[in-house]
């Protein structure tokens, strides 16, 4: 009797254990399926394949391209490492969801695995350039970005230049017309001053005749 009840006891926990696996690899799978990628395509990867498969690639080509396809991984680094502060904050906050800090450590070491290849094809084409490589994409990385704070700098300027002289012509416009608008205050003051001096002139001249008349009066 005790050795069924063990045995059914053992059964019965070996299907609850089978049936937790199941579940965990299960959930587990879905959420690897349903993870959204942290970086768009690795382009520049693909680019450095296909010239590799392409008999018609010279070597410099293909030496181009690595360099372009590790300055890629250069370019992620900087970004995880970026995106690393913010996202461990707001996840020790609760503030996201596991998927997303599932999708940057793929991201992340997805981008390590690249970089190690990278560096494997670089000493196909040259010994030892796979130590140096990667130093020479990120200073290509750091000069392009330089390149592009210029870039930007010199739109600044000439945004603020045009706002400038757009702020210049509206207070020149401005300052025409309200010299328009002074002249002709003045040339209202001028018409009222004449207009009165005119009445006053007029009045002089009838009190003047009113005592001429007034005088020729009392002779009588």
């Amino acid at each position: 009797m005790s050795s069924w009840v063990i045995t059914v006891a053992y059964v019965s926990c070996m299907l609850m254990v089978m049936s937790t696996f199941s579940y965990i690899w299960r959930r587990r799978k879905t959420a690897k399926a349903t993870i959204v990628p942290w970086f768009p395509e690795h382009t520049t990867r693909d680019i450095y394949i296909s010239l590799l498969q392409q008999e018609s690639s010279t070597d410099l080509q293909l030496r181009a391209a690595l360099l372009r396809r590790a300055m890629t991984n250069i370019e992620r680094v900087f970004k995880l490492r970026e995106d690393r502060r913010a996202l461990t904050i707001l996840v020790q906050k609760g503030a996201v969801g596991d998927d997303l800090w599932a999708s940057f450590t793929q991201a992340d070491q997805e981008n390590q695995r690249d970089i190690m290849e990278v560096t494997a094809e670089a000493n196909t084409f040259k010994e030892n350039w796979g130590q140096t490589i990667l130093h020479t994409a990120n200073e290509m990385v750091q000069h392009e970005r330089q390149r592009e704070i210029n870039e930007q700098i010199k739109e600044l300027r000439e945004k603020e230049e045009k706002e400038f002289k757009k702020r210049e012509e509206r207070e020149k416009a401005g300052e025409i017309e309200n010299e328009k608008r002074e002249k002709i205050r003045l040339e209202k003051e001028r018409k009222k001053a004449e207009d009165d001096l005119l009445k006053m002139d007029e009045a002089e001249k009838k009190k003047s005749k009113d005592n001429k008349d007034k005088g020729k009066g009392k002779k009588k």
